[in-house]
């Protein structure tokens, strides 16, 4: 709901009947709605009550494909005269950019009412509440749905919609008065159901058992030979497993251990198989210490379990030592009490020095845990995961897979039951679960400052937090506010306790990596958390990945990373997108990425042990010769008048200019890479580079309204190399590039002195 629009109070409002013939009423007092059409318009707002309707859509939702002329101006005339109608019940339409916006709130329109109640039932304790609260928003239902409005293909669609979901929380509800035990008064509505839905094989399967149930068991049997027959004759299928093994329950006698707690059945029986006695797993390890923040995720987790979807499915995903599988555990153990079923849970080694469990392997577990005997679990998958859904179908379960490393390890593992909710965790995004199988991402990043002064605070205790703040702030920016290395970092100053806070920032300022791990225990280290991340990509992602280390600044472009690796543009764009998948580079905006801090360390470490020193050398050379032909390029277009030295020989292959369109584009280019070229010049003061970077910028600080911030850049240059002196061309333009920031000639002259200028610094 857009702000600044108030909702009026839900006492004596306008309602709108949406479940049956449409229609809106205040009071028992109908409200004319006007002609089919315009019905239909009102129809389409109040389905999205409270978001704005696109005219385009409404268009679609009246004509379809077949828009008269001048159908735009039609809509507005209906909008228009809906409008004093619904105006003097209190209602308004109010009109967006990006629609028609019906302004009330989601409970007056009786389609959003059903729903509220259907999620309000799904919270309740006891089977017997669950049923009464869902017969009570069937009752909301009229008839079929959207009658009496005249319109295209898409009202005919969400009306088949509407009704699908009614017929599904109509089995949903009988599923729930079925297990409450009140199987013998529910047969006469089941067999009406089954005979207008002959093929919805979850209807007979509950027909069948009701009539076992009230000692019907040759009917029930019947039933199912009906149903096979015409499954076969009509359609060419066989039933499903799910009916199949219930017939197979009641062929062997067993079928009144179900549902049914207070029987029980004998040992071997069909019932045991399929632990339909009392079996409730409790599967979560213990609930992790100390666990601070995360407020967001938390909130988008309890979203997903009590959305009212089929299944909740929650992927979290960020780099490894963020707190994936804390915040799994930590939010299991806190809403356990809404999966009173049990809690599964499997460690899947997805990015781990074992071998990735196979999904049969992990319903092996699940299935024995759910109480399924060893030699009883279906050795092929299919079967396995079948049986897995059939035990999960109608219980509240709560599954955690942790560690997934890809879409087909999970998928098996999915419960099918609507009153389950699963939350998986991967160091990848696993896209094609979100396309697929509707999973909601909830991307897990560092904690903030202040989040990471409060687990150090628990970790280490307040009085020694208070005593060393500073010293405390310091080290959690030392450890880039990763978790992991949080806990790591506090447990090393728990472990010197006479070095204290600020000891252990300066173990860390000088080998970080290597500090952030606890000795003899390998799943306690930063860098070999990132190791499991880093050697699970292929080759080309390695390489690319330890190169970017290489970057002087602190973002680098798609175009960028081409020119230091040699590859590519298209198949660097490729390579970029592997490594955000994976957490190990990070997109901040489109087509510019970062590292986290300790991400960056390891880069290059991995760098310095794989790539050797000319490998090194090559690649920061072509990068900075990209960078100069660029910021040449975009000065002589934003600058042309500009004095600059002779543009080098381009590199044999390195030629890969932006195209900027005009000098608008440039200068937003240059200010983009403000403070990368900065630290270009910063790394490159030893090479040629450094200097051409310069001039080449020669006239940027005027064009942009100060200085790029490297104007004391050059005083820090090292001692100069006594393989030369500086011309006296060279040592102008050194004056002159001064002089444009701002610097004194005596300056210039120490600069011109340092080692930037060896071996034809101005060509």
């Amino acid at each position: 709901m857009p702000d600044g629009l108030e909702l009026p109070a839900l006492d004596h409002v306008l309602k709108i009947g949406l479940l049956g013939a449409v229609r809106a009423w205040r009071e028992h007092q109908e409200v004319p709605l006007g002609p089919p059409r315009q019905r239909a318009v009102l129809a389409l707002l109040a389905l999205e009550a409270g978001r704005a309707v696109s005219v385009e859509r409404l268009i679609e939702g009246l004509w379809g494909e077949r828009a008269p002329t001048g159908a735009r101006g039609m809509v507005q005339g209906y909008v228009s005269r809906l409008r004093p109608a619904l105006a003097r019940a209190g209602v308004t339409i109010a009109y967006y950019p990006r629609g028609y916006l019906l302004v009330l709130a989601a409970e007056q329109v009786d389609v959003h009412e059903f729903r509220i109640a259907v999620a309000r039932a799904r919270t309740m304790e006891t089977d017997e509440a669950q049923a009464a609260g869902l017969r009570r928003a069937l009752t909301l239902w009229r008839g079929e749905p959207l009658t009496g409005v005249s319109g295209g293909g898409l009202l005919d669609r969400l009306r088949d919609a509407l009704g699908e979901e009614r017929l599904a929380i109509t089995e949903e509800c009988l599923n729930v008065e079925t297990r409450a035990g009140r199987h013998a008064g529910l047969v006469p509505e089941l067999t009406a159901l089954v005979a207008e839905h002959p093929f919805r094989e979850g209807l007979v399967g509950l027909l069948m058992l009701a009539l076992c149930r009230a000692g019907r068991r040759v009917h029930a049997l019947e039933q199912y030979e009906r149903t096979r027959r015409r499954l076969l004759e009509e359609l060419g299928l066989d039933p499903g497993p799910e009916l199949l093994q219930l017939r197979q329950r009641i062929l062997r006698g067993t079928v009144f251990t179900v549902r049914s707690p207070g029987l029980s059945a004998p040992a071997g029986t069909e019932a045991e198989v399929f632990a339909e006695v009392s079996a409730v797993p409790a599967q979560l390890p213990p609930k992790p210490g100390q666990f601070t923040g995360r407020a967001a995720e938390l909130g988008l987790l309890d979203a997903v379990a009590t959305g009212g979807d089929p299944v909740g499915i929650a992927m979290i995903t960020g780099a490894g030592g963020v707190g994936k599988t804390a915040l799994a555990l930590h939010w299991g153990h806190r809403i356990r009490s809404r999966f009173p079923d049990g809690q599964l849970y499997v460690n899947l080694h997805g990015h781990s020095p074992e071998r990735p469990l196979r999904p049969i392997e992990a319903l092996g577990q699940f299935l024995r845990g759910l109480g399924v005997p060893a030699e009883r679990v279906p050795a092929a998958e299919e079967e396995a995961s079948a049986a897995y859904r059939s035990l999960l179908a109608d219980r509240r379960i709560l599954v955690i897979l942790d560690d997934a490393g890809s879409e087909e390890q999970i998928r098996p593992l999915l419960p099918g039951g609507r009153r389950c909710a699963a939350v998986i965790t991967s160091r990848d995004r696993l896209a094609g679960l979100v396309a697929r199988d509707g999973a909601v991402p909830v991307p897990l990043g560092m904690l903030a400052p202040d989040e990471a002064g409060t687990l150090f605070g628990r970790l280490l205790g307040v009085e020694r937090l208070a005593a060393e703040r500073e010293a405390a702030r310091e080290l959690a920016r030392v450890c880039g506010y990763l978790p992991l290395a949080l806990r790591i970092a506090a447990a090393g100053v728990l472990g010197r306790p006479g070095a204290g806070i600020a000891g252990q920032v300066r173990r860390l300022t000088v080998t970080r990596l290597s500090s952030l791990a606890v000795v003899g225990d390998p799943h306690a280290a930063v860098r070999g958390a990132f190791d499991l991340s880093y050697h699970r990509l292929d080759p080309p992602s390695r390489r690319l990945f330890r190169l970017l280390g290489l970057i002087p600044g602190p973002t680098f472009t798609t175009e960028a990373a081409a020119a230091l690796s040699g590859a590519p543009l298209a198949e660097t764009d490729h390579l970029l997108c592997r490594l955000a998948a994976a957490h190990l580079v990070e997109e901040g905006e489109p087509g510019r990425y970062t590292f986290h801090d300790l991400m960056r360390e390891y880069a290059r470490e991995r760098a310095r042990a794989e790539e050797s020193e000319p490998d090194r050398t090559r690649a920061l050379d072509a990068l900075m010769d990209w960078y100069l032909r660029v910021v040449r390029e975009a000065g002589n277009l934003a600058h042309p008048h500009t004095l600059r030295a002779p543009a080098p020989a381009p590199a044999v292959g390195g030629d890969r200019p932006i195209g900027f369109t005009d000098s608008a584009a440039a200068l937003a280019w240059m200010n983009a890479e403000r403070v990368n070229l900065v630290a270009a010049v910063k790394s490159a003061t030893q090479r040629p580079h450094g200097w051409r970077l310069m001039d080449a910028m020669n006239g940027y600080p005027e064009l942009t309204g100060g200085p790029p911030g490297w104007t004391g850049v050059l005083l820090d240059a090292p001692p100069n190399d006594p393989r030369r002196a500086p011309t006296d061309s060279e040592s102008l333009r050194i004056k002159e590039v001064f002089e444009n920031a701002g610097r004194d000639v005596t300056a210039a002259h120490n600069a011109s002195n340092s080692s930037c200028l060896a071996d034809g610094a101005f060509g």
